[in-house]
């Protein structure tokens, strides 16, 4: 009777064992699934750049950084070779060594082509394996849902930090800039007006680049003759801009108010530099322009939506 007894719970044992390794199977299986289907993240604020985490290329917990300033993906070599499989990729041969971006220039040591899996989302591009530099840094603006192509506008919730993809019938159109330029960056055409503490005011149509890497509502250029000419002809003052130990870092405008399009913003610093001149663009202008409200990008139809 107990060796029959053996016999039964050994049956019973091996069939635990059989169901926990089917379990474990099948998690396995449907976990990515689940991550993978992915539109929708939380995204963290760091030295004053925005991130989420995901997975990218079916490797989990990547912290990916959200910008739409960059021609494309920006990686370094490690990262590279952990994440991406270098047969998929083809290599383009670009004739150039180096790229610029607003944060400076890198080596590269090679650029490929292919598409790169974020979440549920995937980006079909070019992607630049670069030297020193130490985050994997994506173009939002250039991403497509896998999942759901009617949910192609992407919304930036900056006040709860979230980042989704949302289809026509979940959003609310209040504002919108016209998108002028998609590609390597999202470019809007709208009017800029400014105020002074010292009574000073005008106002200046032309374009400014949406920068999600922008820490200030909003960055002149001044390098561009037609902002030299509104800043001289409206006598704004300028002021050096100073960090928190003292140290001057730049100059820039303090705006009892400043609205651009219909977004405004009261008592803000206004930066100004002479390092960056792209053509005819006035400037960026950036997420905290947009703290209490929302931004869509409706790269389908070129336009921009905020609140």
């Amino acid at each position: 009777m107990l060796h029959v007894k053996a016999i039964y719970w050994a049956y019973i044992d091996n069939i635990r064992i059989d169901i926990r390794r089917k379990c474990v199977s099948l998690f396995l299986v449907c976990n990515p699934l689940i991550i993978l289907c992915q539109t929708s993240f939380d995204m963290t604020y760091k030295e004053g750049n925005y991130y989420i985490t995901s997975y990218m290329n079916n490797h989990g917990n990547v912290e990916i950084f959200v910008e739409s300033g960059l021609p494309g993906v920006l990686i370094n070599e490690h990262n590279y070779n952990r994440l991406f499989v270098d047969s998929l990729y083809q290599t383009v041969d670009s004739g150039y060594s180096e790229i610029k971006s607003f944060y400076g220039s890198h080596s590269v040591s090679k650029i490929k082509y292919g598409k790169v899996y974020i979440g549920d989302l995937s980006y079909q591009g070019n992607v630049y394996v670069i030297d020193r530099y130490n985050k994997i840094g994506i173009p939002i603006h250039m991403l497509k849902n896998e999942k759901d192509s009617t949910a192609n506008m992407i919304r930036f919730n900056f006040n709860r930090r979230i980042l989704d993809f949302v289809g026509k019938d979940s959003i609310v159109k209040k504002n919108e800039y016209k998108v002028v330029e998609l590609s390597p960056m999202p470019v809007v055409e709208t009017t800029l007006f400014l105020a002074d503490t010292y009574g000073h005011s005008g106002n200046i149509k032309g374009k400014f680049i949406f920068d999600i890497g922008n820490s200030s509502p909003l960055y002149l250029f001044n390098r561009n003759l037609s902002l030299q000419s509104f800043i001289k002809r409206n006598g704004f003052k300028i002021f050096p801009a100073k960090d928190k130990s003292g140290n001057n870092v730049g100059y820039g405008i303090y705006a009892d108010y400043c609205r651009v399009g219909r977004q405004k913003i009261r008592n803000a610093s206004i930066g100004l530099t002479d390092r960056i001149y792209i053509s005819d663009i006035l400037g960026c202008i950036g997420p905290s322009l947009f703290m209490k409200g929302y931004v869509i990008i409706d790269t389908k139809n070129n336009v921009i939506y905020y609140e």
